[in-house]
């Protein structure tokens, strides 16, 4: 017999007839505030299951499921997701995040399509194999996170921290990224590093100071007013890109072509490696 308790008042919030809570079936349970750490939830059901405030740092959510779950304000902080379903992949299926802690945990293989993600805290995070394609990412802080081979296709980051982020070969066509920061952030690569795709993306105001994006598919992309200073942008493909009013000191443009890029207003002067095309006008 397992006691599921609060983790503040230690009042039993659910009894558990088994040794562990390894495919347990909590569907629908109320377990706000319950305390999970270092539990092993490794297939467990948690359909629709109220966990807000709850703590699970540590815990083990190999295979779990979790539409609609609710874990606004939950400490996540060093679990382990592998295989967990947070979305069937339909419009209002996804579970719910918002203002979590997520430092450190590990998000392998999940499907977090049309999660709730708002003002989560995912520094330091391993997000690999997993598809958050129109998920809501918004002002969530992912400081130094490391994403690898995974989709975030038309995602909304706006106002994400992104500083020190480690993107590889990851998909984020049409992506929202309205002043977000990925200053240092690591996007493009040379050898056997794939750079990511940033097709269509919404980047506008956005920073990049120093970031790497050798490499990496821009087109259509809008980075109206961004700061590109000190950015590796060499072999970046920028068709159809907006770069009107951008900053892009000390941004190195080696073989990048601007021929159909809009670069109105924007100090190329002080970029290096850029070659204007003799018809652009109104660059400085």
């Amino acid at each position: 017999m397992i006691e599921i308790r609060h983790k503040d008042t230690g009042e039993v919030l659910r009894t558990v007839d088994a040794q562990s809570l390894v495919d347990a079936d909590l569907r629908e349970d109320i377990l706000d505030g319950a305390d999970l750490r270092d539990a092993d939830l490794s297939g467990a059901w948690l359909h629709e299951t109220d966990l807000v405030g709850a703590d699970l740092t540590g815990a083990r959510l190999t295979g779990a499921v979790m539409f609609r779950s609710q874990l606004d304000g939950a400490n996540l902080s060093g679990a382990l997701f592998e295989q967990a379903k947070f979305s069937d992949g339909s419009p209002g299926s996804g579970a719910v995040l918002t203002n979590s802690d997520l430092r450190g945990a590990r998000l392998l293989a999940c499907d977090l399509r049309y999660v709730d993600f708002h003002g989560a805290d995912l520094s330091d995070a391993v997000i690999e194999r997993s598809d958050l394609s129109d998920a809501c990412l918004r002002d969530c802080r992912l400081l130094r996170a490391r994403i690898k081979d995974s989709l975030l296709i038309e995602a909304l980051m706006s106002g994400c921290n992104l500083a020190d982020a480690d993107i590889q070969n990851t998909h984020l066509n049409g992506v929202k990224l309205l002043r977000a920061n990925l200053d240092g952030a690591r996007i493009g690569g040379v050898g056997s590093r794939i750079p990511s795709v940033l097709n269509l993306a919404n980047m506008r105001e956005a920073t990049l100071i120093g970031a790497d994006l050798r490499g990496v598919l821009l087109r259509d992309v809008n980075l109206h007013g961004a700061n590109l200073t000190g950015a590796n942008l060499a072999g970046a493909q920028l068709m159809g890109a907006v770069l009107r009013h951008a900053d892009v000191t000390d941004a190195d443009f080696t073989d990048v072509s601007l021929v159909s890029t809009s670069i109105t207003f924007a100090n190329f002067s002080k970029a290096r490696n850029a070659r204007i095309p003799s018809f652009k006008e109104n660059v400085r």
